[in-house]
């Protein structure tokens, strides 16, 4: 291949991230790669192109040979999967932001790779414009992680961030969320948790060479907060974040947790606010490390889109060395217990969980608020019917330490 040419980059999606991405290549005119054709969805949906800068067909890039590298943007992980399976396929080089996409078909995207010779990066899928998984991949190869605890969603953090430094309302601060472009219409996927959830489990294969599918993942979100856990949070001299964490036990088994959390003035991720993710990496040579960045908007993310065009462009790829090193058999620790925050209007539900360790906090009504200590498993059983009872469910330190044991009062166990 001629050094001097200028290789030739198809982008799928025109949204935040592809609008960043061709921002940014428009502001480096020496850099050796350039968009030539653009595939969208919508022919009648306004853009800052010229209409003849467009193409509605995924196949007029998929077919053109004379493409180098293909960059997927868009939001639908469906037509994201089918769009990198059939390049994959080809043998072409992929580019990737797709965090739902890459989280519950990894390892049918490694066979792939591997059966056809083709390269997928996914440096945007995760955190934003912080190179995590370059980081994990590399600096943490050889090094066996314990941990990785961190704040994934940009946008669930902005809204923490204003409730507790601006004091407004959930409501208006999901709505300058969109406003910004931090959360999307349907900001689902961001306060619910699922998409930190896609991240974590993004980084497992990589961090502890285990392909973590997302229903493996307990996660419970930001959007049943109420004015009750945020006095909570501050009677604690903490705020809550959306936290996503994943750790070995001493047994070696994993503990994949995604949960509104106390975090307190010495933890790292307390200073972490507005759009920045943060994470902490725990290597057992290295320590702990935090990597912080801006999580959400297109020029991040398109910056982590074009580091990954880089390292196409210079041979990179990833060799999942931890992953074939463990061959995915680590198991999940389902009775690991955690000390957890709980407020629901749903006393039976509080049976089912079976928490132990309990006290009470107050109960005015129906409503009733209390800490005690729950199990990995019941969570992962009873997640869904926490979220259709309005429930939550919040860790009480970002370490998930065990609080000293409590007796349930007889007003509770009367409650219950």
């Amino acid at each position: 291949m001629d050094s001097n040419r200028i290789l030739k980059i198809g982008l799928f999606g025109f949204g935040c991230v592809g609008q960043g991405l061709y921002d940014i290549l428009q502001r480096q005119p020496n850099f050796p790669a350039q968009i030539v054709k653009i595939c969208v969805k919508d022919p009648l949906k306004e853009r800052s192109l010229p209409a003849d800068r467009f193409t509605f067909d995924a196949q007029e890039l998929l077919n053109d040979d004379s493409l180098d590298i293909l960059v997927e943007a868009i939001s639908d992980a469906h037509d994201a999967y089918d769009i990198v399976t059939l390049a994959l396929r080809q043998g072409k080089r992929v580019v990737t932001a797709n965090k739902k996409m890459v989280a519950h078909h990894l390892e049918k995207l490694l066979q792939l790779q591997a059966e056809y010779g083709g390269v997928l990066l996914y440096e945007a899928a995760v955190a934003g414009g912080i190179p995590i998984v370059r980081t994990v991949e590399e600096y943490f190869g050889q090094e066996p992680v314990s941990r990785i605890s961190g704040i994934l969603n940009g946008s669930s953090n902005y809204i923490l961030s204003q409730i507790f430094k601006e004091q407004k309302p959930y409501s208006e601060a999901l709505q300058e969320a969109q406003d910004k472009g931090f959360a999307e219409l349907d900001p689902w996927l961001d306060v619910s948790g699922a998409d930190s959830r896609h991240k974590l489990c993004i980084l497992a294969a990589h961090a502890f060479g285990r392909v973590l599918a997302p229903e493996e993942v307990p996660f419970i979100g930001i959007n049943a907060l109420a004015k009750a856990d945020w006095e909570f949070a501050k009677r604690r001299g903490a705020v809550i974040k959306l936290v996503a964490s994943l750790h070995t036990t001493e047994e070696g088994k994993l503990v994949p947790l995604v949960l509104p959390t106390l975090v307190n003035s010495i933890d790292d991720l307390y200073t972490v606010e507005q759009e920045f993710n943060g994470i902490v990496v725990e290597g057992a040579y290295a320590g702990a490390q935090l990597f912080k960045g801006r999580g959400a908007g297109g020029h991040p993310t398109g910056a982590a889109v074009l580091s990954d065009i880089t390292g196409l462009l210079k041979g990179y790829q990833y060799h999942y060395q931890k992953l074939h090193e463990q061959a995915g058999v680590a198991e999940l620790d389902t009775d690991f217990e955690l000390e957890v925050y709980v407020r629901t209007e749903n006393a039976a539900l509080l049976g089912a969980l079976s928490l132990t360790h309990i006290k009470l906090l107050q109960r005015q009504g129906e409503t009733i608020n209390l800490v005690g200590t729950i199990k990995l498993g019941a969570l992962l059983k009873y997640q869904e019917r926490l979220r259709e009872t309005g429930s939550l469910v919040m860790a009480t330190s970002v370490h998930f330490a065990t609080q000293e044991k409590k007796i349930a009062s007889p007003e509770l166990a009367e409650a219950i």
